[in-house]
């Protein structure tokens, strides 16, 4: 019986731990988290449309409010269009840029943005 209950104890500690190192894993290898380099271009740059605080229509295309909730697949499919939007300099719009002028991206900043990207794109 001692043997019965040490078993149990055992499958137990196997069971969480196992768990547990499956929950880290998925936290380090998941495509959801947006590094802090890029949250800090993306903020002044395309979040103050695209996230919750922004309008329906742009945060309808993508809301960085809610990325973690977006299926790997979906933030593939984020990521393509969001290399191509940034890369041919149509976002942020010209129409935004004009009342603010500090939210256009650098070419170094478009350059970790695609990097990102490509890095989700990546992922299996």
């Amino acid at each position: 019986m001692v043997n019965a209950g040490r078993n149990l104890v055992f499958a137990a500690l196997v069971l969480f731990a196992g768990s547990a190192l499956a929950q880290n894993v998925e936290k380090k290898d998941s495509v959801s988290t947006i590094p802090a380099e890029v949250a800090s271009i993306l903020k002044p740059a395309c979040m103050t449309c695209h996230s919750n605080e922004g309008r329906d229509k742009p945060k309808a295309k993508v809301n960085f409010s809610v990325w973690e909730q977006y299926s790997p697949m979906e933030k593939k499919l984020l990521a393509s269009s969001i290399t191509d939007e940034v890369k041919k300099g149509s976002m942020p719009p010209k129409r935004f840029l004009e009342s603010h002028p500090e939210s256009a991206l650098t070419e170094s900043q478009i350059n970790q943005i695609v990097a990102w990207c490509d890095a989700l794109k990546a992922k299996p």
